[in-house]
Order: structure tokens, then sequence, then C-alpha cells
């Protein structure tokens, strides 16, 4: 989930902060002044309202509390508008609308309960918690919303309306809801309907609640006895396990509560950071939950439930509802019964890739397999936390969460990191099917797999729209892709990979040619640069004089962290990734001043999700079905948000004074003929598995081009 995260750490000794700002399109430290008179304020202020609410004699009077909320508020701007913060005002201009997620360090926790949520940012506000959880979120679930509503001891409470209110909008919106309330209500109870199958979607809690930074908060249940956050957070981590994702604590004093949720691994947890009148928390859960319902994001939902504590009677309430996120929550809606996919339309969805692999559709989508849940390991490089802010390192994670989403948790991908070993020995792994069943690998980084680079990309190869075709074109008589027939032919120490089948999985478009701290008018200007370029592309370049990863990394690829520090540090002149947007978050621009087009050696690049032909046979029917949606959706989705991502990020790149350039006529002739000579000598050294490849390849460009000249429509041709 893009967002703009601010992180704040304490220096000991200077009394400073020092300031982290993460954005997609930058990255800034500083550091900023402690505010202490705000501090004193938050102070005064938070005596008036227990004062205010807390007095049975009828207490401060609202204009004065309201006086001091006020002092409050304006405090805050003013120390947020120091000079100091000029480098998180310049990502939030750059980045309009993208939420702010907040990160303040235990030792800071007055800082944390300030109203960070009354700035003007003109986007949500989120906050993170202290460190990161250890727990990952639940993975989402497509099927109606199940609340669980717990109601916390009701002395001098009354809550029958609310109740009440809950009731209604679980019957209006078919969402069964189940209420936890009384005597009864005690601590084991809770931790047993926590455990229920199939799991809650939402747990909401009305009652009341205290602060404690060592038990991680605590809540008074429905027979007077108090639970902690410590010893709820084992039973949230089973709920979790089940789909919980969402934590609604309508009580005081919640941040500790947020903390020990997050830590569980739920994905977001609305909380009110101070002591909160009764009929205001009341209020504000009523408007949330009809907000949700009719449709609106949390977002959206959570600003609205906000504003009713800005309006009499409850006066200094401006400001108390925080929501806090997992750093992996993906964003929220609430489940609605439209929502639920059916039959039909995953069918549609799903059709035509299970056409290309001879899925058989007998079971139905809308009957439970008689075989339970699978779970299935798939290696994957994790990367740094860099790479997986960009768009293709998120696809692991996407696919899984989506697989999950369709079988409505029946089917499970676990993630497994598998940085240490080469994309030859994690196919290996999945050939054999044990260990891992599948993999998302880069076959362009491993020569072993050289034959499987006409399914990644080629050097002046296929177009977006061939290479497409390409992967699910088939020969009569095969019973599945052309590209696919050569795994028989490859080995992995000596174990031939006759057990793989592929999924295409990501497709990134048409790519840019590179990065460059010099012009590059003709091939003399080549001669002894250090690229970083992998694959096909790093070969043909060799034979201009140009130094590759293999040369000048000890004959390793250089990573997507490793880019930036190296081209600032001069053990770089040039460098390629993807394009505009991907290059713009690894901070590609601040580092080289020249952008060159097209990227001619990955015309179209595609990955494909490699899978265990033994796994994938004992699957159930619907659940194959589900795979293949599942990465035919993530395919359409990487193709599509590169191209629309592109758009905005190519315009501020001109913004920001890059220099676009195309390589030079007369280069890309040569660089042409050069990659024609090598892909020929590839199969004059491998005609049985790469040169056996490759003729079919060139049939297929040959036939697709001429149907693609007779069909396409080109724009030039309306011009007068």
């Amino acid at each position: 989930m893009a967002s703009i995260d601010l992180s704040l750490q304490f220096l000991p000794g200077r009394e400073e902060l020092a300031v982290l700002v993460v954005s997609p399109a930058s990255q800034a430290g500083f550091t900023a002044p402690l505010p202490t008179a705000l501090l004193e304020s938050h102070a005064a202020w938070r005596r008036r309202f227990v004062h205010h609410y807390g007095s049975r004699e009828g207490g401060l009077p609202a204009a004065v509390l309201d006086d001091y909320s006020d002092q409050l508020i304006r405090g805050l701007r003013q120390w947020f508008e120091h000079e100091r913060w000029l480098p998180l005002h310049r990502a939030l201009r750059l980045q309009p609308g993208l939420p702010l997620r907040l990160r303040i360090a235990p030792e800071l926790r007055a800082l944390e309960e300030l109203p960070w949520e009354t700035l003007p940012l003109d986007r949500p506000l989120w906050r993170l918690p202290p460190q990161d959880p250890p727990q990952p979120v639940a993975v989402a679930r497509t099927r109606r919303a199940r609340l669980l509503l717990v109601v916390g001891h009701e002395q001098d409470l009354d809550l029958q309306a609310e109740v009440a209110e809950l009731e209604d909008l679980a019957r209006r919106g078919r969402q069964p809801l189940r209420i936890l309330r009384g005597p009864a209500a005690g601590p084991q109870a809770l931790q047993a309907v926590l455990a229920e199958e199939p799991g809650w979607d939402a747990l909401l809690f009305l009652g009341h609640g205290d602060a404690s930074p060592e038990r991680g908060g605590r809540l008074q249940l429905g027979d007077g006895s108090w639970i902690s956050g410590a010893s709820l957070e084992g039973p949230l981590r089973r709920a979790v396990d089940r789909g919980l994702s969402l934590v609604l604590l309508h009580c005081c004093l919640g941040i500790d509560l947020a903390h020990r949720a997050l830590a569980a691994g739920v994905a977001w947890v609305q909380v009110f950071r101070e002591r909160v009148p009764d009929g205001a928390a009341a209020e504000a859960l009523r408007r949330l939950l009809r907000e949700l319902q009719a449709g609106h994001s949390f977002a959206q939902a959570q600003q609205r439930a906000a504003q009713t504590l800005e309006q009499p009677p409850w006066s200094g309430c401006r400001g108390l509802l925080s929501i806090y996120c997992h750093p992996d929550a993906p964003p929220y809606r609430w489940p609605r019964p439209s929502e639920v996919l059916r039959r039909r339309e995953l069918l549609l969805l799903g059709g035509a890739a299970a056409a290309a692999y001879g899925i058989g559709l007998g079971q139905g989508w809308d009957r439970r397999s008689r075989h339970g849940s699978r779970v299935w390991r798939m290696a994957f490089y994790q990367g740094s936390p860099q790479y997986r802010r960009l768009l293709v390192g998120q696809v692991p994670e996407r696919l899984a969460q989506r697989l999950a989403t369709l079988t409505e948790g029946r089917f499970r991908l676990e993630l497994v990191d598998r940085s240490a070993l080469s994309s030859s020995d994690i196919l290996g792994l999945v050939n054999q099917g044990r260990s891992v069943q599948c993999g998302y690998v880069d076959v362009y980084y491993d020569k072993v797999l050289l034959p499987l680079i006409f399914a990644k990309a080629v050097p002046f190869g296929l177009t977006p729209r061939e290479q497409t075709a390409w992967l699910w074109y088939a020969r009569k008589g095969d019973d599945r892709p052309f590209h696919q027939t050569v795994y028989p032919r490859l080995a992995v120490d000596g174990v031939r990979l006759d057990q793989l089948v592929s999924i295409p999985l990501t497709l990134t478009g048409g790519q840019m040619g590179g990065w460059f701290k010099r012009e590059v008018n003709g091939a003399e200007d080549l001669r002894g640069l250090r690229m970083r370029i992998p694959g096909l592309g790093a070969d043909v370049l060799n034979a201009f004089g140009v130094q590759t990863d293999f040369a000048i990394n000890a004959g390793r690829v250089i990573t997507a962290d490793q880019i930036v520090p190296r081209l600032r540090d001069g053990r770089l002149d040039a460098a390629e990734w993807i394009g505009p947007y991907d290059d713009e978050l690894l901070g590609l621009p601040s580092v080289a001043r020249f952008y060159y087009t097209p990227g001619w050696w990955e015309p179209s690049t595609t990955n494909e999700l490699m899978v265990s032909r033994r796994a994938l046979a004992e699957l159930p029917a619907d659940l194959r079905l589900a795979l293949q949606t599942a990465c035919a959706e993530t395919f359409l989705w990487t193709r599509r948000e590169y191209d629309l991502r592109n758009i905005e990020a190519l315009r501020r790149l001109r913004a920001d004074g890059v220099q676009l350039r195309r390589f030079p006529p007369t280069l890309m002739r040569a660089f042409a003929q050069e990659s024609e000579r090598q892909l020929r000598e590839q199969e004059r050294q491998d005609p049985e598995r790469f040169g056996y490849v490759a003729a079919e390849w060139r049939r297929f460009r040959t036939r697709i081009r001429d149907v693609i000249a007779v069909t396409q429509f080109s724009p030039e041709e309306g011009q007068p």
C-alpha cells in the first residue's frame, strides 16, 4: 500500500527529534525541535478535560475547555510548520492525497498522545506501532462480514441503544453478528469465542478500558473482570488466522491495546487515545458503521466518524479518535454481500486460463472441496524493503492474498525466502515438489536457464501484445503452451525438469533504456562504460566494450538496492531497471541525468509462477481454477498499474529536469545486428534446447505480426 511514512526518534542529550520521511518518490532525514511547550499545553488540556467530564458537580464550563483545546491544536500546527519540517512538507506536496503513516518511538509516548489527526494534511493519517509486529496480517476473506460485539461491564453505562443499532445494521446488511454480554462474558468466554470457526472479520468492544504500557492496556469485560492486552494477544493471533482484520475499541485510553492488537497481526485498529465520554464513543461508532455499511472506504468512514466529535455537546473531543494500522495492512473496505463472487462471475474470469491448462470445472466454485484446505510453500526472492515497495516486489504477497480471498482461505501460499539460492536451484526444488510447491523467480539471471529466456524477454523481441499471445501459444496436439515443452530438455544437478509447469504472472510492458551520467551519441561513448544490466542485453553491450554486472560484481547481479549507491560513489556509470515509476522509487533520477529509451533488451518483460506438476495435479479442480484466476488477475494488474503509474511518474521526471533521450538510429541498428548475431550463436551452440525454442519463436513472431499488421489500428492513419 503506497504511503508516506514519517518516523520520529529521540536524540538523547540534544532535546531534538530524529525524523525520517520515506515516500514513493524520495527519502529524507532531518532533526526537529522537541516541542516542550506543546507537551505542557497538552497536559493542561487533559486536566481540564477530565475536570469537565469527570466532575459530578457540573465541572469546568465547556467554553473554557474549548479554549484549551484550541490552544493545543494551534500549538501543534505551529510546531508542525517549523522550517525544520520542510522536507516532509515537500514530500506531502509532491504526493497529494497519499496517506501519511506516523511511527513514534516508545520513549516518545507523550508525542504519540498528541492529536496529530487535527493537522490540516488533506489526506488520511494512520498510526504505525512503535516496532514492526512479529505477526503477519490476516489473509483477506471474501464472505459476508462476521461481527463479534463484546459488551463490557455495564455498571454506570447504558449501552442498550448502541447494541440495538448494531443489531439493526447487521440485520439490514444480512451479516452475522455475535454478542458477548453480561455475567457470562468473562476472559475465558472471550478467548473461546475468538477461537471459533469460521472466524470473525471485525471485533467491536463497547465499555471501559484503561492504559498499561507494561501489560498492553486492559478491558473490563461483562462479568466485571479485567483482561490485559498481553492476555488477549494469543487469542487475537488465532482469530487473525481465521480472518480477523479490524478491531474497533470504543473505550478509553486505547493506545496500548492497539499496540497489542497489531502485534497479533490485526491489520486495522480504531481507538480513542484519551478518556472519552460514553455518549461520544457510542455516537462515533454508529457513524463509522453506517459509513462502512454504505460502502465507503475505512479512511472515509473514519473521517466522518471523527467529525461527530467536533459537534456539540462534545467539547474538547476533537482529534481523540485514531486509526492504527499494521505496516503490511492492505486497504480496508467493509465486506458486503454483493461483493462475494458468484460462480458465474468466477468462471467468466478464470475460464480462459483454465482452458489453456485443461482444467475441469465439474466441481464448480460454489461447492466446497471435500479435500479441505491447502497450504503451498512458494519460494521467492524477498529482496530489500526498498525492492518490496516496487510493483514487481509486491507480486508474491498480492498473489497470496488474492488466492486466499478467492477461496475464502482454503488455499493459502506460505512465502518462503530463498534469496540465497540461484534460480535454477529453486526450479529444481519446485520440480521435486516436496519442500516447495511453486516459485516466483527470474530466469534472466541464470545462464543454466537460458532457453527459458523466450518466456521472459529477448533483445529486439516481442511487443507486450505479442508476448502475451506467445505465453499461451500451443501447437496443435500439444497439452501445454509451446515454451513449456522445453522444460523436460533441461536439467538441474542431473535431474530433468519434467515436473514443471508455469502460469504467466507479471507483465511490465515496454521498458526504458536506462540512466546514464553522460550522453550516448555513438558506439565510442559506450567503451569502458560500467553499467548495471543483466541477461542477453548485457551480452550484447559487452560486444561494444561495456562492462556489466558479472564483470564488475564478482559474477553476481547488482540488486535493486545497490544501484543508487554505486552510481553515486562512481562504481557505476549507468544502470537500467524497469521504467519511470519504479525507477523514480529507487531514486535513480537523483544520481543520473540522462534517461534513455527504448529498452531494446526487454521490449516486453514477463515472469511466470513455476509450479510443481505433481502438486497441481493433486489440487481439487476448484482450487486449480482459483490459482489460475489469481495469476491471471495479477498478470493484468501489473500490466495496468505500470502503464497508469508511469503516466504521472514520467510527468514528474520531466518537471524535475530529467533529460529524456533516444538511442541514435545508427546505434540501434548496431544493437539489433549484434543481438541477432548472438541469438544465432546460441542456437548453434545449443540446438536441442535454445535452438528448439528459438525456431518456433521466430515462426510465431512472423505469423503474429502478419495478423497485427492487418488488424491493428494505427493512430498515424488518422492524421492530416
